[in-house]
């Protein structure tokens, strides 16, 4: 077992000053490695229409049918 797991194992009474500071600052060690997992949703730009595209769609053709055409789909 680890040193934290024992310290749960033991009666909650009987724990010393020094246990709960050491079961406190692993805890609080464990959330600060957690929350450094949490990362914001990567923001994807939205494709600006440019001028190729732009004429395939003029021509009633769009970009995926060229690329597909081309086997790049």
């Amino acid at each position: 077992m680890s040193e934290l797991s024992e310290l749960f194992a033991r009666d909650p009474l009987a724990l010393s000053d020094q246990d709960i500071t050491e079961i406190v600052a692993r805890m609080r060690e464990a959330q600060a490695q957690f929350e450094l997992g949490i990362k914001a949703p990567k923001v994807v730009a939205k494709p600006k229409s440019t001028k190729t595209k732009d004429l395939l769609k003029d021509l009633g053709l769009g970009a995926d049918d060229v690329l597909g055409d081309l086997g790049l789909k």
